[in-house]
């Protein structure tokens, strides 16, 4: 194992109409299909499927969470690109 991983790596949340964040991360948490995935700096490189769920990220500038519906996510090493559409928000009572 390697001494010489990051201590971040640049996350980027993309929608059809706008960037949602381009920020360094600590680590994030993205809804696979097939469950939760975890990532940290130096993850191993990966094209994922998401689900509707929760995306959560760590940075230097605190944490954050938003709910998605969907799309995919390119992960490297360095950085970590969402391709997603934002979940619509529901309303009370329904």
């Amino acid at each position: 194992m390697s001494a010489d991983l990051p201590a971040t790596f640049r996350l980027k949340v993309v929608t059809p109409r706008r960037l949602i964040i381009d920020a360094e991360m600590e680590e994030a948490s993205l809804p696979g299909l097939d469950g939760e995935i975890g990532v940290l700096p130096g993850h191993r490189p990966l094209m994922i499927a998401l689900g509707a769920g929760t995306i959560a990220f760590r940075g230097p500038g605190g944490s954050e969470e938003f709910e998605v519906d969907g799309g995919y996510a390119e992960i490297r090493p360095e950085k970590v690109v969402v391709f997603t559409n934002l979940a619509p928000e529901k309303k009370p009572g329904i």
